[in-house]
C-alpha cells in the first residue's frame, strides 16, 4: 500500500469511529441533559467533518505535476490542514452559543447516569487510541493532515474528560458547571486550531525549513566545493526544496562541475530524507564576504 492509499485508509477508519462516537455522545447528552456532553458530541462530529476534508485534500495532493501546478499539488495537504483548523473554530463558536443560551435560560441540571459515564470513559479510550494511531502514522508518513487530525482528535479526548468530570461531579442543589466546562473545552479546541495554523503557515509562507549553516557545512565537505552560500529552503515538512550556490575552481571542467553538483544533491538528500528537490548553481568566483 503506497503512502496516499495508507493515509486514505486511516481517514476512512477514523471517520467511521468518529461518527459512531459523536452519535453516542449526543444520545448520552439527551439522557443526562448535559451541555458539556452535548458540546463534546458536536466536537466529535467536527472530527468526522475533518476526516472528509482530509480525504478530499489527499486525493488532490496525490495528483502529479501539470501545467498549472508544475511543482505538484502537495500543498493541498497543507490547505486541508488549514480547513481542519477552520472546523475547530466553527465548533468553538457553536459551543459558545450553547453555553450562552444555557446561562441566559437555565435548564435542568445534568443527571448522573452510570451507563452514560461508562460509555464516555470507553469513548475517551477510543479517541486516545485514534490520536496515537494518527500521530504515529503522521510522523512515519510525514503527513500534515494526519498530524493535524491527531491534534483535533486529542482535543476531543480532552473535551470528553472535562465532560466526564462535569457529569460525575453532579450534586443536588449545586450551581450548573456546564457553561464553565464548555468554556474550557473551547479554549482547548482553539489551542489545537492555533497549533495547526502555525504549522501550516510555515509551509504556505515559504518559511526557511532547514538550517542554512548546517547545509553549508555539509556541502563544503564535498570534494571540489570551495564555498557554499545563498542557501535557501522552503516547502512542507515532507517536501522540502533547497537551492544553493557553490564555488568551484576556474580550472575545473564542465563535466567535473556537473559531477560535483550531483554529489551535492545526493549528499543532501541522504542527510535530509525530507528534501525532494535540490537546485545547485556553480560559479568560479568567490562570493562577497558575508553572503550566505
Amino acid at each position: 500500500m503506497d503512502r496516499s492509499a495508507k493515509i486514505k485508509f486511516i481517514f476512512w477508519v477514523t471517520l467511521g469511529l468518529n461518527l459512531a462516537v459523536a452519535s453516542s455522545k449526543l444520545v448520552f447528552a439527551k439522557m443526562t441533559h448535559s451541555l458539556s456532553l452535548f458540546s463534546d458530541g458536536m466536537h466529535s462530529f467536527m472530527d468526522g467533518g475533518s476526516n472528509i476534508i482530509a480525504l478530499i485534500a489527499i486525493k488532490i495532493a496525490e495528483r502529479p505535476p501539470d501545467d498549472d501546478h508544475p511543482y505538484g499539488h502537495r500543498k493541498f495537504e497543507t490547505l486541508g490542514a488549514m480547513a481542519i483548523s477552520g472546523l475547530l473554530c466553527l465548533a468553538s463558536w457553536e459551543i459558545l452559543k450553547q453555553a450562552w443560551e444555557r446561562v441566559m435560560s437555565p435548564v435542568q441540571l445534568p443527571h448522573f447516569r452510570v451507563v452514560a459515564v461508562g460509555g464516555l470513559v470507553f469513548m475517551i479510550f477510543v479517541n486516545m487510541a485514534i490520536t496515537s494511531y494518527e500521530h504515529q502514522w503522521g510522523k512515519r508518513l510525514q503527513s500534515e493532515l494526519l498530524l493535524a487530525d491527531a491534534k483535533h482528535t486529542l482535543s476531543d479526548a480532552l473535551a470528553s474528560v472535562l465532560a466526564l468530570i462535569a457529569l460525575s461531579a453532579y450534586q443536588p442543589n449545586r450551581v450548573a458547571s456546564g457553561p464553565k466546562t464548555a468554556l474550557i473545552i473551547v479554549v482547548l479546541i482553539l489551542r489545537a486550531a492555533y497549533q495547526i495554523v502555525k504549522d501550516s503557515v510555515l509551509t504556505l509562507s515559504d518559511a526557511q525549513r532547514l538550517n542554512p549553516l548546517s547545509i553549508q557545512d555539509l556541502v563544503e565537505e564535498v570534494d571540489g566545493v570551495e564555498n557554499c552560500h545563498m542557501v535557501r529552503s522552503h516547502g512542507s515538512a515532507r517536501d522540502i526544496h533547497v537551492d544553493l550556490h557553490i564555488v568551484v575552481s576556474p580550472q575545473m571542467t564542465a563535466q567535473r562541475a556537473f559531477e560535483i553538483e550531483n554529489e551535492v544533491m545526493r549528499k543532501l538528500k541522504e542527510a535530509y530524507p525530507e528534501v525532494s528537490e535540490v537546485s545547485v548553481r556553480h560559479q568560479t568566483n568567490m562570493p562577497t564576504p558575508g553572503t550566505h
